[in-house]
């Protein structure tokens, strides 16, 4: 059975990416992103359901540097609304307002930052791995009225009883994650768009490079989704692009786009021309 690996445990978002993309496979587990991508590369799964950005919160950074260092392929790219609650164990259902401590993901936590700091501006806040780990954290410790920030299905998954619903700042929250893998495959759900994504490193530091690079986009007349710089981790002020473009199913334009950049010594890594889906939770 085809093995597709996660941010684990169940109950995470990541995992409600994966059974929305996939009909069926074996779901992994894994309990760091490192390890996600990680596990692909090393053809323990066939493939990794990894996210990338959030509207909040921005670029998950550690999933972008980490596909820059690996370079996996990207065969697709699910959206997933994102709503947040805060659940306790049953037996604190009714004195959740004396929290003395709440557990879920950095980026689950800061999406919730304003109800967070409206709320509980004094009690202890705990990072996990994910936000179904801080729900099993709660579960494993009745005894304590502590709190995780995650999705229903992590209430559902750990026993545990939501509390406040939807207490994410932005109504319309949202996580891309893609979809990494040695070969392409259709999820389960309908074609919104095609996309292709980028990585450039620019040949050094000198003024006009980077339009020069957009200039070649330009030309072909494609329109770039997101442009966004990250530190290459050699030398201070060296960075590499990453750039997602709006593409036909059968784009042909990006490969004159390749080739003029690898002429000028901008060294360009296709990491993907995929499918874009969206789902809801």
């Amino acid at each position: 059975m085809m093995k597709i690996g996660y941010l684990g445990p169940k109950g995470s978002f990541t995992y409600s990416a994966v059974k929305n993309y996939f009909r069926k496979g074996e779901f992994l587990p894994y309990q760091s992103l490192i390890e996600l991508i990680d596990a692909q590369r090393n053809q323990e799964i066939m493939y990794a359901m990894v996210p990338i950005e959030n509207t909040i919160e921005g670029s998950v950074l550690p999933t972008l540097d980490h596909v820059y260092e690996t370079l996996p392929s990207i065969q697709g790219e699910v959206v997933l609304p994102i709503r947040q609650q805060l659940m306790v164990h049953p037996s604190h259902k009714d004195d959740w307002k004396k929290l003395t401590k709440i557990c879920s993901h950095p980026q689950a936590l800061a999406q919730s930052q304003l109800f967070l700091r409206t709320h509980f501006p004094k009690v202890e806040i705990e990072q996990h791995g994910s936000t179904a780990q801080g729900a099993q954290q709660v579960a494993m410790h009745p005894e304590q009225c502590i709190a995780a920030i995650g999705s229903k299905e992590a209430a559902e998954e750990f026993g545990l009883v939501i509390v406040q619903k939807d207490i994410q700042m932005v109504s319309t929250n949202e996580t891309r994650f893609w979809l990494l893998g040695d070969t392409s495959i259709d999820a389960t759900l309908k074609v919104t768009g095609y996309k292709a994504t980028l990585f450039i490193d620019l040949p050094e530091n000198k003024p006009g490079a980077l339009y020069q690079v957009l200039s070649f986009f330009a030309e072909q007349q494609l329109n770039l989704t997101k442009i966004e710089s990250r530190p290459q981790k050699t030398h201070l002020g060296e960075y590499f692009f990453v750039i997602d473009v709006a593409i036909e199913k059968e784009e042909n334009k990006l490969t004159k786009i390749i080739q003029a950049l690898n002429e000028k010594s901008f060294s360009t890594h296709l990491m993907g021309c995929y499918p874009v889906y969206h789902t809801s939770i």
